[in-house]
């Protein structure tokens, strides 16, 4: 596990992004209430896409939106090992966890979807949990 408390600073996403380049045999990374911004996140996605040992990523609790969430969802699509996303209590609205969940079904690998705490109406919530059970979701997306 790796975490930090500034990742909002560019200069300490550079330097995760060089260690991620690097492969480290690294299962899983926490980046809980680190400050991340969608600017970080966007610096962090190409890293994490070559990095061929993540399998669990925490990114909760941070101020990421819907460009972050299509990040995510372009990393779950070249990622092969990555099955646990948690983007709990951030910024995305429904329009990026419709991304998210979508992304999840195509390609099938994720186990757990974790994106409760954003930014959606108690009516947009069902919609979303409607379609979650339509696509046959339900325990692999949290919402």
């Amino acid at each position: 596990s790796l975490s930090s408390t500034c990742c909002g600073s560019t200069e300490v996403v550079m330097m995760l992004c060089a260690l991620l380049l690097r492969n480290p045999p690294l299962s899983h990374l926490n980046l809980n209430n680190t400050g991340l911004t969608d600017d970080s996140l966007t610096l962090l996605a190409e890293s994490l896409i070559h990095n061929s040992h993540l399998s669990s990523l925490c990114l909760s609790d941070n101020l990421l939106g819907d460009s972050s969430a299509h990040e995510v969802a372009v990393t779950l699509a070249d990622r092969n090992k990555l099955h646990h996303v948690d983007l709990r209590s951030n910024r995305i609205t429904p329009k990026g966890l419709y991304v998210l969940i979508h992304s999840s079904t195509v390609h099938g690998r994720v186990t757990r979807l974790e994106l409760s705490g954003n930014h959606v109406t108690p009516r947009q919530q069902r919609e979303l949990l409607t379609l979650v059970e339509d696509l046959a979701l339900v325990g692999t997306v949290v919402l």
